[in-house]
């Protein structure tokens, strides 16, 4: 007794499979998207807020998005700091803690280590310097200073072409900062 095998794209029971209704279910679509659009949306930003609110920012992933935020990166955009120097600082100092030992790896590594406390020095530094300007340009906003100063540390040990968003600043050409 041979079996035989039903066509391709066809059940056993012989009727072909395909979606129920697919113009339905594009109509439905269409209609809960028009429904969407007629909805008024409010927005909850007070009017003094929603002004300055920067028209690229809807491109922006949500923790870039906000006046603070542009102002912090175009605080740390404005200087070249010790910061900068964080990954090279830390390349060496992971080259030389793993090479034989020898009197230049010695000072390498001692050297490195240098480096890194005063890059620590400075991101410290820096993060007091940006959270105490943002707080005094923006009264009204509430501006974390652990928060505001590690996304200052975090955009700053980028090189400036790394650094997401572009800079819209060159150095020495943004907000007072000592």
């Amino acid at each position: 007794m041979s079996r035989q095998r039903p066509a391709a794209g066809r059940s056993a029971s012989g009727r072909t499979r395909r979606p129920a209704d697919p113009a339905g279910i594009r109509r439905e679509a269409a209609r809960r998207a028009r429904a969407e659009e007629a909805r008024p949306t409010t927005n909850r930003a007070p009017a003094a807020v929603r002004h300055r609110i920067d028209p690229r920012d809807h491109d922006l992933p949500p923790h870039e998005r906000g006046p603070v935020r542009a102002f912090l990166r175009d605080a740390v955009d404005s200087r070249r700091r010790l910061v900068g120097l964080f990954l090279p600082a830390l390349g060496v100092v992971v080259i030389c803690a793993l090479s034989p030992a020898s009197d230049l790896q010695r000072y390498g590594l001692y050297g490195g280590l240098a480096l890194l406390a005063a890059v620590a020095v400075d991101a410290v530094l820096m993060g007091v310097a940006v959270t105490r300007a943002a707080r005094a340009a923006f009264p009204e906003e509430t501006v974390p200073g652990l928060a505001t100063g590690w996304y200052a540390f975090v955009r700053a040990h980028r090189t400036r072409q790394l650094r997401r968003p572009a800079p819209r600043v060159g150095p020495g050409a943004a907000p007072g900062m000592r």
